[in-house]
């Protein structure tokens, strides 16, 4: 079995503090759930007597109800693994037919609306941005090719490497976790931070906004860690199987240990400004509006003030999507050129400014992918969830032949569960999305820096005809980089069997 085997130097010692502070968060946040639950009895009553009502209307169905969702899950991911199949074989040909399309077809509407239309101002306002774009998507042909082939080859891994789901399912189980203990720990807080600050002597604002922040980062730390953690497993195991023949998460889990520290940073690192957008976000709007409702004569002032806070909060996710942009490659290369932390952000922000183009083709691809998945899923269970509910369920469940709204109870009935079935259709559609972005991410990485180039073991899944189709694609495109050589490891990888 050939694999990669280098000293690196990691802060290791900050993974087991991280750890010490999960468990902290995690015991913290369930001790909120038990006193809030303690302090408010009436509400514990009130779910309890709501649950014994809906469990006795549907006792009678409750195993059916369990079927049905375990089915329409196990369907859903049949679906999503077919569409998938499907992209690994045709991803180039939808990405490269929508990214050259939708240009093409503006310009025609843009013609025809000069032609047609006396307004002739309504051609050009749709004219004007479809010459635009087909002149930036002609300057970057081969690169929306390549872009659109590595997306296909995104498709192909997963397709063959399954098993990435299951990092994906283990971070939706853990994020559920995190947002039931952090909303909990939060009301907590918020709701005896005066009693505390009183009780101490302390009565400061910045106190309060300071207790905040760090709760709402030390749980966004948890969330930012534990999703770069289960994107790491992925990122091992398209590595390998874009480099090797042998690909598996015990390999992979046994890689990103040697970096546990460097990925734990950064997620701390990505959360500390999440926490910033956060915070200031939930206490401008709290004082603003606390301000508007009690004095009339702010009104418009605070009207102003609210179109200046809204525009504030829209730069800073802006400016959050730019640093989200500029680490693009950093688990990438802490994971795979284990330079550390610091030198990873670095070489990230060089490599995605440097492949800008790439990385937009990417996302467009995925929410290709994800607009092609939605529409199916749609129109599979949605569809077959109204028909079901409305020609079955409702009998069976008794539902009344009144309306409301001129609308029956029996449409109504038959449109909640559709809702029902394309959530739970739709769920494993959207949880293997992220195993193709972060194949994208992997193998656009590989084909812009290769470590392992001309490494003897190499042996790559992918399949001949897309790595013929990478190669005679890669001639052109790589004199369209900015640098002439790409960089590769300063040390040799070593091989052991």
């Amino acid at each position: 079995m050939a694999t990669e085997e280098r000293r690196v130097r990691d802060f290791g010692l900050i993974f087991y503090l991280w750890f010490i502070l999960v468990i902290a968060a995690y015991g913290f946040g369930i001790y909120a759930i038990w006193q809030l639950t303690g302090a408010h009895p009436e509400l514990m009553d009130w779910v309890v007597t709501k649950f014994g009502q809906v469990y006795t209307y549907v006792q009678e169905y409750i195993w059916w109800a369990v079927l049905v969702v375990a089915v329409l899950f196990i369907a859903g991911v049949l679906i999503a693994y077919f569409e998938v199949w499907m992209m690994s074989y045709l991803g180039a040909e939808i990405v490269n037919s929508v990214i050259f399309g939708v240009p093409l077809l503006l310009l025609g509407a843009g013609i025809y609306a000069i032609i047609k239309v006396p307004e002739i101002w309504i051609g050009i306002v749709i004219l004007a941005p479809a010459v635009f774009l087909i002149f930036i998507i002609l300057l970057l042909a081969r690169r929306v090719i390549l872009g659109a082939k590595v997306f296909e080859m995104s498709n192909e891994a997963v397709n063959e490497q399954k098993g990435t789901l299951g990092p994906v399912f283990f971070f939706a189980i853990i994020s559920v976790i995190t947002i039931i203990t952090g909303v909990a720990g939060s009301i907590y807080a918020g709701s005896n931070l005066d009693e505390w600050l009183t009780s101490i002597g302390k009565t400061a604002n910045w106190i309060e906004y300071l207790v905040f922040f760090v709760i709402i980062y030390v749980y966004l730390a948890i969330h930012w860690t534990m999703l770069y953690f289960s994107d790491a497993v992925n990122i091992c195991i398209f590595k390998r199987w874009n480099n090797y023949k042998d690909a598996s998460i015990r390999i992979a889990i046994r890689e990103i240990w040697k970096v546990k520290g460097s990925i734990v940073l950064f997620g701390m690192f990505m959360a500390f400004f999440d926490a910033i957008i956060k915070t200031i976000q939930y206490f401008a709007k709290k004082q603003w509006f606390a301000k508007w409702k009690t004095s009339k004569a702010w009104t418009i002032t605070m009207k102003v003030l609210t179109i200046i806070f809204i525009a504030f909060i829209w730069i800073l996710r802006w400016l959050f999507k730019i640093l989200k942009f500029l680490n693009y490659y950093t688990l990438t290369i802490i994971v795979v050129e284990k330079q550390g932390f610091v030198k990873s952000i670095i070489r990230s922000a060089d490599l995605s400014l440097d492949s800008a183009a790439d990385i937009i083709i990417g996302k467009a691809g995925v929410n290709i992918a994800k607009g092609l998945f939605t529409f199916m899923t749609f129109g599979i269970f949605s569809t077959g969830g109204f028909f079901l509910g409305y020609y079955w369920l409702a009998g069976l469940f008794s539902i009344p032949a009144g309306s409301l709204g001129g609308i029956s109870f029996q449409v109504l009935f038959s449109l909640a569960v559709a809702a029902v079935f394309f959530f739970f259709g739709y769920l494993p559609t959207t949880a293997i999305l992220r195993p193709i972005s972060t194949a994208y991410k992997t193998i656009l990485y590989f084909n812009i820096v290769d470590p392992f180039r001309d490494r003897p073991g190499r042996k790559t899944r992918v399949s001949g005809d897309v790595q013929r189709s990478l190669d005679k694609i890669k001639e052109d495109v790589m004199l369209t980089y900015d640098k002439e050589e790409r960089p590769t490891w300063a040390k040799p990888v070593e091989a052991e069997v």
